[in-house]
């Protein structure tokens, strides 16, 4: 589950400045707070996208290439190769 937003909101350093055309100008409280806001919410989607679909890159890194699956279906048929694949959806399911 994705973490509360106060909970990340709070893993981060909050800034203190940014630079214009290569000068440090210091930022506002409500600079910072509208940063730290921006951060906290980028961070929360990242979260909860990764919940909904981190699934498909796991899966997607362990399946065996294209390659090797088609010579695993011609020697093997297509049974073996299912129960190949099956390991790996067991593995990461996919979230209900």
């Amino acid at each position: 589950m994705a973490d509360s937003k106060a909970k990340i909101k709070a893993s981060f350093k909050a800034p203190d400045h940014r630079m214009v055309n290569g000068i440090k100008v210091d930022l506002t409280a409500e600079e910072v707070e509208a940063t730290l806001d921006k951060w906290t919410e980028n961070e929360h989607a990242r979260q909860v996208d990764e919940e909904a679909n981190g699934y498909k890159s796991k899966r997607a890194a362990e399946y065996p290439s294209i390659p090797d699956q088609l010579d695993d279906i011609y020697h093997n048929g297509i049974d073996a190769w299912k129960e190949t694949i099956k390991t790996t959806k067991d593995k990461y399911p996919k979230p209900s």
